[in-house]
Parts: C-alpha cells; structure tokens; sequence
C-alpha cells in the first residue's frame, strides 16, 4: 500500500513539474500568452502530458534497464544502454505528443510542425536530457553508495570468518583433547608422540601465519589440511576416512584456512564411529576444489553450521569476488570453492 501511495506521489510532483517547466517556457517565449488564461490551462495540458510520458523514463528505467546494467562494473555499457532506450522512447513520446496537439487538435499538418516549429521539439529533447542526466547520475551514486556499504558488510564478514577459522584451531577444546592423545603416546609409542607433537606445533605456527594473508598456495592449504587431518586420525583412530589430492598445481591459490573450516564443521556437526565411520574427500574438479563429507548431523548445530559456511561464503566473495557453492542430498555434504590462477590474483 506504501508503495503504491509512492508511486501515486511522483506522479503528482512529476506532474507539477511538468507544469512548471511548460509554464516557464510559456513567459519566456510568449510573454503575451501569460495574460490569457485560456492559452496558459492549454499549455499546461500539452505540458502535463508530455512531461509526464518523458517523466516515465524514470520507471521504464527502474523496470527493464536498471537490473541488467552496473553503473560501477561497466558504466560506458551502462550509459549507452540508458541514452539508447531513453532517446528511442522518449522520441516516440514526444513526437506523438506533438502530433496529438498540433496535427489531430489543431489541424496542423505534422510536416509543418517539424519543419516550421522545430524549436519546440529540439528544446524537448534538450530538456529530456537533462532530466535523463540527473536520473542518471542518481543512479550512479546510489549503486555507488549500496557497493561501499556491501563491501564494508561482506569485510565484516571476511574477518568474522577468519576470525571464526583461528578461534576454533586455538580452541582449549581441540589444545585439551590433543594434548590427551600425546600424552597417551608417550609411554606407549615415544616415536608416534614426538612426530604428533611435532605436526601439532607444525599447524599452530602454520595458522598463524597464513591468517593474515589473503591468498595462499593449494598446495600450501592441502599440507595444512593433512596435519590437522592426521592430527584428528591419531584422536579418532578407524572412525574416520580421508583422502587428499596427491598432487597439487602450483599455478592455483585458494582463500587460507578454507579446508580447514569446512573439515572441522565436519568433525563438530556430524555423529560418526567406527561401526559408522565418516569420510572426507578432497578432490580437484577443474577450477574448483571440492571437499566432500558424509553426513548425519546433530540435530542442534544445523544454525551454527550455516553461520560458519555463510561466514565462509563472505570472506571469499570479499577477498576474491567469487562465490561458494553448497550442495547436498541424502548423506553427502559438499562445498566447492572456485581456486584462483596465479596469474589472475
């Protein structure tokens, strides 16, 4: 109803103006037409008509050009697109007009209006430009204005998500539960607790360190996703299965810490055991890098799941500009991440 009562609104305040703007015009170029008041309603009407169909750009702009054109990526496109559908509506609108006031009202002969009065058609086409210009140039600000504010809300993101990814490596939770299992092995296997020791301090120092940055290496990523998954194998023992890439291009890059989040939304949000174990499988398909689990959730982390990935989603959109996507059926769960070529990022 709001919106209709808008709608109703410009109308009315186009409508004015067209007045208005007629008016002026009128005093202008006929003072003496301002002292009858026959000739002035006449005018109005002729202008009321006419800037109200030239006013009408405004919503065949909103309505068919508007959602297929971007200011910001490609505004030479953007404006030729705009001053092409405007020109060739707006002619129609106003050669009509006229011939509906001078040809079928006044029984002038169209030819003779375009020839004899040509002043009038060419001020209507200067001063379409003109309204067309400031349309314009709105529309620019404010796709302007709605980027900024959509980039400072997926940074927000970006960092919530990273901050999100360290928080859950640092956590007392998975510092306890590793330092269980090293424990366990000093006296059974000194051997297997110094290496498990050394791949625990191996993945801290790599986390810190790739947490700043905005890109790294697949390969990088992947050596890090096999500690941790090590690191999870000497926890859980038969309860799990992993497979990685066994070999990585180096010509890609990929966001830091992805593998990472999307493995321990796995091991957090699933129920698995031996008799059930749950398998990871990170495979490369073409550009994009899938990491695949089985799935049988918790019933109670299915939101916070979603905040993670979604934080996930805006930190790559952010830094990359690309998007993930998220797919999954009957015990599958799947994300694939676009990789970025070197010579790109």
């Amino acid at each position: 109803m709001s919106s209709r009562k808008s709608i109703v609104f410009e109308i009315l305040f186009y409508g004015i103006i067209s007045m208005a703007i007629g008016t002026f015009f009128q005093w202008v170029n006929c003072p003496y037409c301002m002292t009858q008041p026959v000739l002035i309603l006449q005018n109005m009407g002729y202008s009321l008509m006419l800037g109200l169909g030239l006013f009408f750009n405004k919503f065949l702009y909103d309505l068919a050009i508007k959602p297929y054109i971007s200011w910001i990526d490609n505004p030479l496109r953007a404006v030729l697109i705009s001053f092409g559908v405007t020109t060739f509506y707006s002619g129609l609108i106003i050669f009509f007009t006229n011939w509906l006031w001078f040809t079928v009202a006044k029984g002038m002969p169209f030819g003779d209006f375009l020839s004899q009065l040509p002043g009038i058609w060419v001020t209507e086409f200067v001063i379409l430009y003109f309204i067309s210009m400031w349309f314009y140039a709105r529309s620019f600000f404010l796709d302007w204005k709605e980027q900024i504010k959509q980039q400072e809300m997926l940074k927000r993101e970006a960092l919530a998500a990273k901050y999100d990814v360290l928080k859950s490596q640092v956590s007392p939770h998975f510092l306890f539960n590793s330092l269980n299992v090293a424990t366990s092995l000093v006296d059974s296997n000194p051997e297997n607790a110094k290496h498990f020791l050394s791949q625990l301090a191996s993945m801290y120092r790599d986390v810190l360190e790739l947490q700043d940055k905005d890109l790294v290496s697949l390969d990088r990523e992947l050596k890090l996703a096999s500690r941790y998954l090590y690191l999870q194998e000497m926890r859980f023992g038969k309860s799990f299965q992993f497979s990685l890439p066994s070999d990585a291009s180096q010509a890609f890059q990929i966001v830091p810490l992805s593998i990472q989040l999307l493995m321990e939304n796995a091991f957090k949000h699933n129920l698995f055991s031996a008799e059930n174990p749950m398998k990871i499988d990170v495979q490369l398909q073409g550009r994009h890098l899938v990491v695949r689990n089985s799935r049988n959730e918790h019933n109670d982390t299915r939101d916070s799941l979603n905040l993670g990935l979604e934080n996930l989603r805006g930190r790559y959109q952010y830094l990359t500009g690309k998007d993930i996507d998220i797919i999954h059926f009957d015990g599958v769960f799947e994300v694939h991440i676009p990789l970025i070529h070197v010579d790109t990022a």
